[in-house]
Formats: structure tokens, sequence, C-alpha cells
């Protein structure tokens, strides 16, 4: 075999290694814990990522999860999302949410980026916590249903009445509520959200 067929033939093998590798199966039930993952970085800080398959369009879910000055109003442990100011794809909002029993009163800014449906906040201020996260919704082929990749930072703070150990758990559980109440958001009061 000549040496150039050799590399095209190597090349084909590693496009479709990559492909397989991206290959996302749309049949799967539906689940917002999909795939997670959580490591400890250097500094101490924790990198939580997950995948959920949710059955609700890709559009409509984004529309409802970047409303974020309205949460309080249908985001479950949510009790206030104000305004703060808005410039651009930017917006600040002061909220009150629920950690662990207690209100964690926080200023977050939100990036949100509509072409990419991917929306991005970190903690300006807060009590407790200092988080930042990553979402992107992707559409499936059909357009009825949704993957949601989450990266989610958590920083040690300090000072806090939560160790770190408990403020994980308490995300995973938030996530999946919030991730409940966008749905019923994104199909109507009518929604069917069991989990």
């Amino acid at each position: 075999m000549p040496r150039s067929a050799s590399r095209w033939m190597l090349a084909l093998l590693l496009m479709s290694a990559a492909c397989l590798r991206e290959r996302f199966d749309w049949e799967q039930k539906e689940d917002y814990m999909l795939s997670q993952s959580e490591d400890t970085l250097k500094d101490g800080s924790v990198r939580m990522e997950y995948v959920s398959l949710v059955n609700a369009p890709a559009d409509a879910l984004f529309m409802a999860f970047s409303d974020v000055e309205h949460h309080a109003e249908f985001v479950t442990g949510v009790t206030e999302s104000k305004l703060v100011s808005s410039k651009g794809n930017t917006k600040t909002i002061d909220i009150t949410n629920e950690v662990l029993g207690r209100p964690n009163r926080a200023t977050i800014e939100w990036t949100i980026e509509p072409q990419k449906r991917t929306l991005s906040f970190k903690t300006v201020e807060a009590q407790f916590t200092d988080n930042s996260a990553e979402y992107t919704i992707e559409p499936s082929p059909d357009g009825k249903r949704s993957k949601i990749t989450t990266i989610y930072y958590l920083r040690d703070k300090g000072g806090h009445p939560f160790p770190l150990h408990s403020l994980r758990s308490a995300i995973k559980e938030n996530y999946v509520k919030a991730l409940e109440s966008v749905k019923r958001r994104a199909l109507g009061p009518k929604a069917v959200v069991a989990h």
C-alpha cells in the first residue's frame, strides 16, 4: 500500500473513532442524571459534570431556563430572583434559594447565549456559596428531546456552616429539582414531570 494511501486510511479510522465517541443515544429513557462525574481540583474546588436527557424541545427549555429574573416564580427552592442589571447578553440577579434547609442569598451574573443555547453563571457575592456553572442544551435530531450538559464548579468559601461534601449533594438535589421546574415551565402547566 503506498504511503499516502496508508495515511488516508489512518485519518479515516481516526475520524470514524471520533464520530463513534461523539454519538449520543437519543433513544434512552429520560434521565436527569444520565451521567455524572466529580473531580477535586488542585485549588480544592470541585468540578461536577452532569449530562441529562430531557423529554422537552431544546428551544423551549432554553427559553424557560434563561428567564433567570423569574426563577422564583417557577423553580422549586428559589424564593427570590430579582433583576439588578442587564447589559447585552449579561444579567445580574439577586437570588435567594434554599441550601440544606437554609436561605442562601446571592448576587449572580448570568451570561446568556441564545445562538448556542448556552447559559453560564458566576457568583458575584453570596453568604455561603461560591459557585459557577455552564449549561449547554442540545436538541435531538427530531427536535422533541434535549441533552443538557452541565459543568459546575463549587469553591469552598470558608466560614460557611456547610461542609463541602454536604454542598455537593445539595447541588445535585437542587439541580434535579431545577430541571423538573424548567421542564414544567417549558411544556406548560399540564406537563407530566415525574422523577
